[in-house]
């Protein structure tokens, strides 16, 4: 009998999953934005995608993801993202402890500030990403297993535990 000295967080990943952990094929979905901005095609995916390159937050060592932009304001460019598996997520750990090094949304690119939001902000971001993008609220609903959002207990809770964090370039330092 082989036995497996494999922990829960090292098992094998399933091909499918979505809802608790992303799956190997969820990955492969949710990773070309990466490729993309990798190959410098970033440009492609408009403001719909964005690249973050965060630093890890024991080595310092740098780590780029994508993630779906909820809110740009073209005259701050600030972007609203927001940790779809909620505040365990390492990027949302890392930028508790490290600065971001860089933003990159379509043909814009930056070293950020960022903040993250509170409940109040959070809703009404999503709110409006539900009145500008009903489709592709619902899509993302339906194949992550969130609660429908245009519930408002439901909108509140999903809030509450996924932090949503704003990225804006950072303001040059005083002479």
């Amino acid at each position: 009998m082989q036995t497996s000295d494999a922990t829960p967080s090292r098992r094998a990943r399933p091909l499918f999953g979505l809802r608790r952990r992303p799956g190997r094929l969820a990955l492969a979905v949710f990773r070309l934005p990466l490729v993309l901005y990798r190959r410098g095609w970033g440009w492609m995916l408009g403001r719909t995608f964005m690249l973050l390159v965060h630093a890890g937050r024991t080595t310092g060592r740098p780590h780029p993801m994508t993630a779906m932009v909820m809110r740009y304001d073209p005259t701050s460019r600030e972007v609203v993202i927001f940790s779809g598996w909620g505040p365990r997520s390492d990027w949302v750990r890392n930028l508790r402890a490290r600065p971001a090094l860089r933003v990159e949304v379509g043909r814009d690119a930056y070293r950020p500030q960022h903040r993250f939001l509170a409940d109040d902000e959070s809703d009404a971001v999503v709110i409006d990403f539900l009145q500008r993008h009903p489709q592709r609220a619902r899509l993302a609903c339906r194949i992550l297993g969130w609660p429908d959002l245009r519930d408002e207990a439901a909108r509140h809770d999903f809030v509450h535990t996924h932090p949503f964090v704003a990225l804006r370039p950072a303001q040059p330092a005083a002479s």
